[in-house]
């Protein structure tokens, strides 16, 4: 499999390549990962290059295109395409897009050579292809084309997305994959347990988005909160354009000294931050390791206005817990806090049920569905007679790209805070 990636910055999407090449080396095979942006952690880079290859865009363009390799604009930049086909063409001939450009790019590719290749297309946001009210060429023939894959190309990471995408691009997704966005699941028994029932540390891990509410939520109700522990502290790793508003927020309730604002952390560092934790809040890939280490993790989901949750992680039904679905119950995450803070019981039991449930979300299941695609028929007619312009889409982006610096039009940046759609 040749993975196609946007960045290799410290993100869930990159520990996620992280793990899935892993894994894939644990099976004697050994993926590819096709970096679009010059992006890149170092430390993540070299972990990375123990089991699988990288290559990098700028080094298939032509050496004057350099300075747009740190930019989305490189994608649509001339490349020698027969070096890419005989790359496609070392993996398996599957290639995994992870992105609206990786799509966009793989299409020039199609158009270009004549290679026979698996395509498989994850949704790792709800609203990476799921967006509307972008008018740009580039961005409604990313949703053209994502309409035009073949249900089997599809790989859903819970049920909730795979009912939305049907319902608002109108197609039949019951044939695509649905695997968990998986994590390595710690050896031991589930009684085993990181946390502290006694602790007075709220952690949350992630990079700072507004779609992610939960910590504007926290923020807001720690005043209630420590009425009933006076010393509860809660601790926000991550960095990101919302930090502001939220040290804003932050300053008007007067509560500098119990929230801290510990910055970016390692993938590797993070048994060590929640070595000890009375919780953990959020959603994303952290939740499921807060809650695998045997920290009580509590759902923080996306874009939501309220202060609601679904609870526990335990709580949830299957693999969705990220985006809002009225068909799961919520409560008010101020009644699930005080709830293992009142009962050392009750955190234990929250706790343990945390563990077991986040068997459910081990890489090994993530790697299964992906390793069954490669010997998947799939029909890309639609998508290789679909027409595409990457003149018209290199123009629509750098009109994109010049709105935004100049006028601070996020229409298309900003596409992840729309929620879930219909």
């Amino acid at each position: 499999m040749l993975l196609i990636a946007n960045v290799l910055e410290l993100n869930g999407g990159t520990t996620f390549v992280l793990r899935v090449a892993r894994e894939f080396y644990k099976r004697n095979q050994k993926i590819g990962v096709l970096v679009l942006v010059d992006k890149v952690n170092a430390a993540l880079e070299q972990s990375i290059r123990q089991y699988a290859d990288i290559y990098y865009l700028k080094d298939f363009t032509r050496r004057i295109y350099g300075p747009l390799a740190n930019t989305p604009l490189g994608v649509f930049a001339p490349v020698d395409f027969s070096k890419i086909a005989t790359l496609l063409n070392s993996y398996n001939a599957h290639v995994h897009v992870m992105g609206v450009f990786g799509l966009l790019f793989i299409k020039r590719c199609l158009d270009a050579v004549e290679v026979e290749v698996r395509v498989s297309f994850g949704i790792y946001h709800q609203n990476e292809m799921m967006f509307d009210g972008v008018p740009y060429y580039f961005a409604r023939k990313a949703k053209e084309l994502f309409a035009s894959l073949p249900a089997e190309s599809i790989v859903f990471f819970n049920e909730k997305n795979s009912s939305s995408y049907g319902a608002f691009f109108g197609n039949d997704y019951s044939m695509s994959t649905i695997v968990p966005i998986g994590i390595d699941i710690p050896m031991g028994t589930g009684a085993e347990v990181l946390g502290q029932a006694e602790s007075s540390r709220i952690v949350s891990i992630g990079n700072l988005y507004a779609f992610k509410s939960y910590n504007r939520h926290v923020i807001t109700l720690l005043p209630e909160l420590k009425k009933i522990r006076p010393n509860l502290v809660y601790e926000i790793y991550g960095t990101g354009e919302y930090e502001p508003e939220l040290l804003a927020l932050v300053s008007s309730l007067q509560l500098e000294s119990s929230v801290k604002f510990k910055g970016s952390i390692g993938y590797e560092d993070i048994p060590k931050v929640l070595n000890g934790a009375l919780a953990f809040v959020g959603s994303g890939t952290a939740i499921l390791e807060a809650a695998a280490l045997g920290v009580p993790a509590i759902v923080g989901i996306e874009s939501t206005e309220q202060p609601i949750t679904y609870g526990l992680l335990s709580d949830i039904n299957g693999l969705s817990y990220n985006e809002l679905d009225t068909a799961q119950r919520t409560y008010l995450m101020k009644d699930v806090l005080q709830s293992i803070l009142d009962s050392a019981d009750k955190w234990q039991c929250a706790a343990v049920a945390c563990k077991t449930k986040s068997s459910l979300f081990s890489i090994e299941r993530t790697v299964d569905g992906l390793m069954r695609l490669e010997t998947l028929s799939m029909n890309l007619s639609a998508f290789k007679f679909m027409k595409y312009s990457n003149k018209w889409a290199f123009c629509s982006f750098l009109m994109c790209a010049a709105k935004q610096a100049l006028l601070g039009d996020k229409t298309f940046s900003s596409r992840r805070e729309q929620g879930t759609l219909k």
